[in-house]
């Protein structure tokens, strides 16, 4: 049985030959592996990364500024967070670290991250972004700085219970949810507009229009991760890859996709009902925008309003949705391609759920080992949504 706690260099090779995957992804998932076989992870005391910090952001800057009060934050599902306060003379400015634990439930490149970030200042609301260390030689683990933003994640009063893991499936009362969902249907049709050509997004491949190769390249990643990460081998998973491979639609326009849009990976204040920044860029890529699209109609984020009735990430109907965005983009909806993207998504949510989930808690490998096991009974239940999304596509 192969000990996937302590892959060979041999095994690693065979692993990146076997998939194609864009380069800063193949980077961090070959790290994983190799960092996976050492120590258990152990969260750094704060004295220990304070002083890393300070002498970091002391030599990107060339002052002798002081870090003070470094707090870890609450809440998400993948990164170590930590708020701080920069201190230069008598200037304070609130800042953020967010680091890599040992392993999480998806692994991602800071470096991506960042860049796609400081791309989008100006077209919606972004984090500042100051420092990255994409190699983890300053912080021992890949890392970035950015600004601190105000603003919750879900409302005083949800509808629902939903939300209560990273603000996933949270549901919006009727005086939000009009202003908030309008605001969140706009900045999507903008982050799909950016003229992406003009950025510097150099830590990302970028696909050639009128092939396949943007559906490919991130079916094999998620492979990849499953070979890596997967306790068993489950005949579900192996059928999906296979249907998806022999499914994957042309990509004519390659657009700037988050992959991670939802409820929860936005804040917003709640008494002038304005969403202040967009979070969780770490899985962004250039692809379909239907992609992005399936992401936001999975089941697993919508909640009920008032009267019952479904809303997509707690904030529209599906139709509702659709109609609102094609409007807000100038883009139109192909049903057969948000079809394909709905299946795809669920086959990543199941990965994510019964794979690296589960390895990450089993190796010792998260600072959430109680949350990943949580949330790895929820990936068997996507796992047999999979399945009947399979079944009526005729291929189960």
């Amino acid at each position: 049985m192969l000990d996937k706690r302590h892959f060979s260099e041999t095994q690693i090779a065979s692993i990146r030959a076997r998939w194609r995957v864009e380069r800063t992804i193949d980077e961090c998932l070959t790290a994983k592996l190799r960092r996976r076989a050492g120590s258990d992870y152990a969260l750094p005391p704060l004295t220990e990364i304070t002083a890393r910090l300070q002498h970091w952001l002391q030599a990107e800057t060339g002052t002798a500024l002081k870090v003070e009060n470094l707090r870890r934050l609450a809440g998400g599902g993948s990164k170590e967070m930590f708020t701080f306060e920069r201190v230069d003379g008598s200037q304070r400015t609130p800042l953020v670290l967010r680091m890599n634990p040992g392993e999480s439930v998806v692994e991602t490149h800071r470096l991506r991250e960042f860049q796609v970030m400081r791309a989008m200042v100006g077209t919606v609301p972004v984090p500042k972004m100051y420092f990255v260390d994409g190699e983890g030689s300053k912080m021992g683990q890949s890392a970035l700085v950015c600004g601190f933003v105000s603003g919750v994640a879900k409302p005083a009063k949800p509808v629902g219970t939903g939300g209560r893991v990273s603000g996933i499936g949270v549901g919006f009362p009727a005086d939000l949810r009009g202003p908030i969902s309008t605001q969140f249907i706009d900045y999507l049709a903008r982050i799909h507009g950016f003229d992406w050509c003009r950025a510097d997004l150099s830590a990302f491949d970028v696909p050639k229009p009128g092939t396949r190769e943007a559906v490919l390249w991130n079916l094999a990643s998620w492979q990849r991760i499953w070979a890596e990460d997967c306790l068993e081998e489950h005949p579900v998973i192996t059928l999906a890859g296979e249907w998806l491979e022999a499914n994957a639609p042309v990509c004519d326009d390659v657009r700037v996709v988050h992959n991670d849009y939802r409820n929860g990976n936005f804040l917003f204040d709640e008494g002038t009902c304005r969403i202040t920044t967009i979070l969780d860029w770490e899985m962004a890529h250039l692809a379909d925008v239907h992609e992005d699209l399936a992401w936001v109609l999975f089941p697993g984020f919508a909640a009920k309003s008032e009267s019952g009735e479904s809303l997509a990430c707690g904030l529209a109907t599906r139709e509702d949705f659709l109609e609102r965005y094609a409007r807000a983009s100038g883009l139109a909806v192909d049903a057969k391609k948000l079809g394909y993207y709905e299946i795809f998504n669920t086959f990543k949510f199941a990965v994510l759920g019964t794979a690296s989930n589960a390895r990450a808690a089993a190796d010792r490998q998260s600072h959430l080992d109680v949350m990943m096991n949580f949330s790895t009974g929820m990936g068997y239940a996507t796992l047999s949504l999979l399945a009947t999304m399979l079944r009526g596509q005729g291929a189960l």
